[in-house]
This record gives C-alpha cells, structure tokens and sequence, in this order.
C-alpha cells in the first residue's frame, strides 16, 4: 500500500508544481466562457445533483474524493487527498482536504463526506451510484477529525474505491435540514466546486455557470464561465461546431474525420477507446452453448470491415480480451498476445475447419451448415435496437459474414425498449451492442460486470449486466482475490487467470473498440485532452473527469 500513497502523492505534487509553473510564467491566459453542446432533449429546473433529470452540477458546482482516469488508471487527488486500506482491507481511511470552503463560507471537513455517504443510505433513492449495495459490502462510513473518513466493510472490496472516489459530496449544514430530498430542487446550490450557478433558459435549453471566485484550487479555474446546451440532434451539435457557436461536444455523426476535422486546422477531435463493441452470444441457448460454436464466430467475422464501414477506421480493432489499449500494457499476460491477437483475425478458412470439427457438415445444396444430426440449423437472430444506425449496420455485416461460411442468420430490428428488454430477459441468439458498466481504471470491472454471477439470471429473468449468461467458478474466484488484495502482482495473475479463460471459451466477442467522441475547436481555447496527453477520456456522466477539463482549458 505505501507505493500507492507514494503515487498519489507524485500525482498531487506534479500536479501543484504545473500549476505553480504555469501561473508563474504568465503562460496561461485567463477568461472566456467555454460553451459545450450535446442532445439531452428537454432540460427541467432543478439543480439536485442527486436527480435523475436535474440540470449537470457534478463536476461543476459539487465535486468527488477523487477524479480517477478510466483509461490508465491516473488518480487525481480531489477533495480526497489519500487513501489507505487497513484492517486486512475491510477498512479504508481516506484523508480529507484541508482550507476548503464551501461556496457560501462555511469550512468543508470530513463530516461533510461522512454525512454524504449515510445520507444517500438513509434515502437509498439517492444512492445511484449503489454505495450501499449489498454486493459492495460497505458498513459504516465515520468521521474521525477535521480531515479522516474511515469507510468499513465486512469482507475485503478494495475495487470499492473507484466508485465511492466518485460520488459528489453535499454540504451537511444545507442538507441536513431538507425534509424530502428526493423532491428537493436545490435552486440555490452550495459546492466547492470551480463554477457557481447563475442561470437557467428553458426556452433554449442553456444553464450558465460562472467561475468559483473562490474557489480551493489556487489560479483556477481559468475561464470566467460554464455554459451546458442540451440540443436536438448530433447534427445540430455538429451545425452549431462548425458555425463556432460551440467549443467542445458530445456528439456522433458519420465520418467526423471528414465532417469535422477537414474543415479547419482549429477542429480537433478525440476518441479514446473506453470500452470495446461486442457481439453478445446467448451462451445459454445451443449451438452458442459449445465454446468451439463461439470462437468459430470470433473467426468468421471481418472486425476490420465494420470499423472502416461503420466506423470510419476510428474505432479500432477490440483485443479478443476485451482489454481496452491504454490498459494492455499493464494489465494484458505477455504469455496470451499472440493468441489474443490471432483471434481478433478475420480467419474464416480457420471458423469452417472448427465446426466441421465439432460435426458440422455443409448441405452440398445450398452451401450452409447442418447440425451435427443431419438437420438444417435453425438461423440464429441477431437483434438490434431500431433506429441504431451504426449497431444496425454492423449486424448487417456480422449476418453477411456468418452467412458467408454457412452459418444462417437474420438480423431482428426491435424498439429500443424491446430490444433493452431482450437482452435483459434473454430472449436472443446475438446482439451487438456494448455497455457502460464495463468502464474502470483495470480490467477488472469490465469482467466482473460481465461474468460476475451476480449480475446473472436464468433465461426470463432479467440479468443486470452479464448478459451472456456466462459463469465459471474459476473466473469468480479470480474475482474474488482481486478485490482482496491491494498486492499489484496478485490482482495481475488474478486477471491473467481471466484472461485465458476468456480466450479459451469466448463467452463474448469484443469486435471493435467504443470510442468517446468528443469535438474541440481550438479557434478560442487550448488545453482540451488528446491522444498525446489523454489527462481525461472526457465522460460527461463522470463527475471528476469532466472537471479536469473545465480546470485546464483556457484561452489561447
């Protein structure tokens, strides 16, 4: 545990010396208002940082512990300054900021974070980021002085701390004395955050924010304001961008390379690989239940075809893992790189030869596959969410290839709804698709979510994340010596352990990577994230990471 304190500290001290540096030698232009775009549809007045439909205030008026980046690992030392796990890692002791104020004056301390954490248990509607889950095993979170949390668990879950670092923290003195929290507009919010809010027009969906003055970090934030649009559609974004009416977005559109960036040497665009595109198999429904079915799949899909036809060569080629790149280096087993990668080749030749050898054999009449017994193959659905272009797209691709080496398929287009529903409930062969639990700092929290038992349920019943319906008691022991443990080697063979296993029965198939897309204009403002300095993988729904570019942009 020492090299992780030592680490955070590194962070927090390279950190202050930049800013020091930057301030001292007059580089850093102060002021301008940043205004960001994206389609939310219809905003409501309420600043409740805890509602589902309240105006963005994470990030901006309230902050978290700790900002950590999901694509390295990175922490950034926020309200939280360290942490430690004690106690055979049941409990974990976080030191608080010291000289911070709330925006009205008052002094934050650590009973602001305790009160936070019991609060959100006390009116579980609140808790949205599941702290106090059953499955998280969280006891008791304390205050002990001016600066210490001690947060209790009854079994190790050291992976616990990536969550609890993001929840927003409230001010006890205000929220204490609000009767019913869960209809509370907040329309007066007090934070610690860089930006105070000043205005809302629902008219034309803008929520205005203005810089902190007072803010704890010293010299930031340097622009002057905030300004949050929710817009109609991604081409909106992408007409509001190119008229430089907008500076950053969070917005798809086809072929950004061309419709964006070409356009001027001001326009930039970033999209880090988060999460891979998978393609879902049912692995509890026959032929998806035999692994050699499932890798067989793997093989017949051209991967390099749908990222230049759907994704216009940006979104990259998945590791047969499901690793993410920026996370390879550290945490993908040497022994495994070339098996991983022979599996993400388009091999159909290879895709025939592994079902023949399962008893596979062609009809001479029509060139597709029968079933071990001599009877014509039922054609397996692969579903998709009507209206989902590029998921549409990539399973017309997908059915193509499978097709092509006689596997008959047939591409279902559902509501959204229904289709959220069938993947849910189990009702599907295949579904390409991909999802947002599987976002973490280590590969980790993408297999928990994946193939954690928990997450699991029979064929009808609906399954929170594992969708696959995978299980396998070694994959959950390996799970389960991660999160006990903060030694780095054993989490890395713990992992490595998933790692093979994953390669060996291919409950899933990562296809291509699942990029953020983020448009930036730097005719104004400098600063924003890029490929070469990935500070950030700028997700909006992440309270830290969207701050840490509110806090360095600024003018050119």
């Amino acid at each position: 545990m020492k090299g992780k304190l030592y680490i955070l500290v590194v962070v927090l001290l390279s950190l202050l010396v930049v800013f020091a540096f930057a301030n001292a030698t007059g580089n850093i232009k102060y002021g301008g208002v940043v205004k960001f775009v994206e389609p939310q549809g219809p905003l409501t007045f309420n600043l409740n940082p805890f509602s589902p439909v309240g105006l963005p205030t994470a990030g901006i008026i309230y902050e978290p512990l700790f900002a950590i980046n999901f694509l390295n690992g990175d922490v950034t030392p926020m309200l939280g300054t360290s942490y430690q796990w004690t106690n055979n890692n049941c409990d974990l002791i976080v030191k608080t900021r010291e000289n911070v104020k709330w925006s009205d004056g008052t002094p934050f301390t650590a009973k602001d974070v305790a009160f936070t954490f019991n609060y959100i248990k006390q009116y579980p509607a609140l808790d949205t980021g599941g702290q106090w889950a059953s499955l998280n095993y969280l006891q008791s979170v304390e205050a002990s002085g001016d600066n210490t949390v001690i947060f209790k668990f009854s079994k190790p879950n050291v992976a616990d701390f990536y969550s609890l670092s993001q929840q927003i923290i409230i001010p006890q003195h205000i929220w204490s004395n609000i009767s019913d929290p869960t209809k509370y507009l907040n329309t007066d919010p007090v934070g610690t955050g860089p930006f105070l809010f000043k205005s809302f027009s629902s008219a034309n969906g803008i929520v205005t924010y203005v810089k902190n003055p007072h803010y704890w970090m010293s010299g930031k934030p340097y622009i002057d304001g905030f300004e949050w649009r929710s817009i109609e559609s991604n081409s909106t974004g992408l007409l509001m961008m190119l008229k430089g009416e907008a500076d950053w977005a969070w917005i798809s559109v086809p072929n950004p390379l061309s419709t964006w960036v070409s356009k001027s040497p001001d326009n930039e665009f970033f999209s880090p690989q988060v999460a891979y595109n998978y393609l879902f198999l049912n692995t509890q429904k026959s032929p998806l239940n035999n692994p050699i079915f499932r890798k067989a799949i793997a093989l017949a899909i051209d991967k390099e075809n749908i990222n230049k036809k759907v994704y216009y060569n940006i979104a990259g080629i998945a590791n047969s893992t499901g690793i993410i790149p920026s996370q390879q280096k550290e945490w993908l087993d040497p022994t495994l790189q070339t098996l991983s990668s022979s599996l993400s080749i388009y091999n159909p030749d290879e895709a025939i030869k592994l079902l023949e050898s399962i008893g596979y054999k062609k009809d001479p009449s029509t060139g597709m596959f029968l079933n071990p017994d001599g009877k014509p193959m039922t054609p397996l659905q692969i579903i998709v969410a009507a209206g989902y272009t590029d998921y549409i797209t990539a399973s017309q691709l997908i059915s193509y290839d499978l097709q092509k080496i006689g596997i008959p398929t047939i591409v279902q287009q559902e509501s959204p709804g229904a289709w959220y529903s069938s993947l849910l409930t189990g009702q599907y062969d295949m579904s390409f698709t991909w999802t947002g639990s599987t976002l973490g700092p280590t590969p980790y929290y993408m297999y928990y979510h994946l193939f954690a038992p928990q997450f699991s349920a029979p064929i009808g019943q609906a399954a929170m994340s594992n969708w696959s319906r995978y299980t396998n008691p070694l994959i959950d022991a390996a799970l389960g010596v991660y999160t006990s443990t903060t030694d780095l080697h054993l989490q890395k063979q713990a992992i490595y352990t998933i790692e093979r296993i994953v390669l060996d029965d291919m409950p899933i198939i990562p296809l291509v990577g699942a990029p953020m897309w983020n448009f930036y204009s730097t005719r104004q403002f400098t600063g924003w994230p890029t490929e070469e300095n990935d500070y950030d993988p700028v997700s909006v729904s992440n309270p830290g990471l969207m701050e840490q570019v509110l806090l360095r942009v600024h003018l050119k």
